[in-house]
């Protein structure tokens, strides 16, 4: 049984992740802006699931909740770095607040949770999990700005495979589209529209949790550095 850290767990990928952790018998501690929705996943949970109010961009409440994290459990095994933001958008017609947004959460957010762990999970001889994205690997038309912020996430794994190899484990998660609210934060309407029925057809969340499961549970001596999953559809 693994203490488990997830963030972004009131929806989506996260919520997923923890419901599917926690059936395979691990201990979750869900963290997101939203505390009333991890509170009520948690509850929903029963044992072995604990819910914190955090907004990763804020360093001083992720620490505090990695400190209370230790002091209840003494531990922490995995980092399930799930929290993150998209808009789309074309870059001449960005809004400059928004880019500095998926900044702040998907590239300082991530950085804020990888610093208040690494040494905890070093400790463990731990796990990290990075919630990255296809766009990690291509540059799409309307979300150049994502996909700038998922390269950095693959980077910084990379960084933890090369510079911890042997200390602890590493594996991003790398999705195509994925059924979620995620689509639902762009404010361009024209794009929302466009781009709203192709989320409607893509990856079940629950798909991404069982590859977070797998990789978690992955034998002592395996580590699955990678999974990029897409979305099977017809060709047209």
């Amino acid at each position: 049984m693994k203490i488990i850290v997830i963030t972004g767990a009131s929806s989506g990928i996260g919520s997923e992740a923890a419901k599917a952790l926690h059936q395979a018998g691990h201990t979750v501690v869900l963290a997101a802006r939203r505390e009333d929705k991890v509170a009520e996943l948690a509850a929903s949970l029963g044992e072995r699931a604990v819910a914190y109010g955090c907004d990763v961009t804020d360093y001083a409440a992720v620490s505090e909740v990695m400190k209370s994290v230790i002091a209840r459990y003494g531990r922490l095994d995995v980092l399930v770095n799930n929290a993150g933001v998209g808009y789309f958008d074309k870059v001449a017609d960005g809004k400059i607040e928004e880019w500095h947004n998926m900044i702040d959460v998907n590239v300082k957010g991530v950085l804020n949770c990888l610093h208040a762990c690494l040494p905890h999970l070093i400790t463990s001889r731990g796990h990290v999990v990075n919630l990255a994205s296809i766009a990690a690997h291509h540059v799409f038309a309307n979300s150049g700005i994502y996909c700038g912020t998922k390269h950095a996430v693959l980077a910084f794994s990379e960084a933890i495979r090369v510079e911890l190899a042997g200390q602890l484990k590493v594996t991003t998660i790398s999705p195509g589209a994925v059924n979620t609210p995620f689509v639902d934060s762009t404010t361009n309407a024209e794009m929302l529209n466009n781009y709203k029925e192709y989320f409607l057809t893509a990856l079940d969340p629950v798909h991404i949790a069982a590859e977070i499961v797998r990789a978690v549970n992955a034998p002592e001596g395996v580590v699955i550095s990678e999974v990029i999953i897409r979305p099977h559809r017809p060709v047209k």
